[in-house]
């Protein structure tokens, strides 16, 4: 007997779908497909990623109480450092313009950019899970010159709140 003759593509391919072709069933099972009935892929929709609950019992704010009095003066002092003061005297110190401008300062420093650890940790999941919400589109990422996944911390909120599930609270 002659052993099937292997095709790399629909083997992929079959890996992505929910069950088997006709083409890919073996000779002795092949069932007559359904009219207008194409491979059923996977699901796309998205599976929320689901924080994982710490071991310690956690208190009520994750926030240093330090860092709570700067979040509530952050929105008034953000647009004072931002608009009234300018580079012109800290420009006569060093040479040369400024590699970005204020603006961009503080959008870096408020907007900063995550690694896969730190976005994989900061969700709850696996870097491999991280990997997966970006191959589907559902997590926005760029990549840097060596091929590196770099994320916003703007996007990852953006994400929680669209597909994320919040744990229950405990009482």
């Amino acid at each position: 007997m002659k052993p099937a003759e292997f095709d790399p593509l629909a083997y992929i391919e079959n890996a992505f779908l929910d069950a088997k072709t006709p083409e890919s069933a073996p000779t002795d099972e092949k069932k007559p497909a359904k009219e207008g009935s194409g491979p059923r892929f996977r699901k796309t929709r998205m599976s929320a990623p689901r924080p994982r609950r710490t071991a310690q019992p956690a208190a009520r704010s994750a926030i240093d109480p330090d860092l709570q009095e700067v979040l509530a003066l952050l929105p008034r002092n953000l647009e004072f450092l931002t608009t009234f003061f300018d580079d012109s005297v800290t420009a006569n110190y060093y040479g040369g313009d400024f590699a970005e401008s204020r603006h961009e300062l503080v959008r870096r420093l408020l907007d900063p950019e995550l690694t896969l650890e730190e976005t994989s940790r900061l969700l709850g999941t696996c870097p491999a899970t991280v990997r997966r919400y970006t191959n589907r589109g559902w997590l926005a990422h760029h990549r840097t010159p060596g091929g590196q996944r770099r994320f916003r911390l703007s996007d990852v909120v953006r994400f929680v709140e669209q597909h994320g599930r919040f744990p229950d609270s405990q009482g």
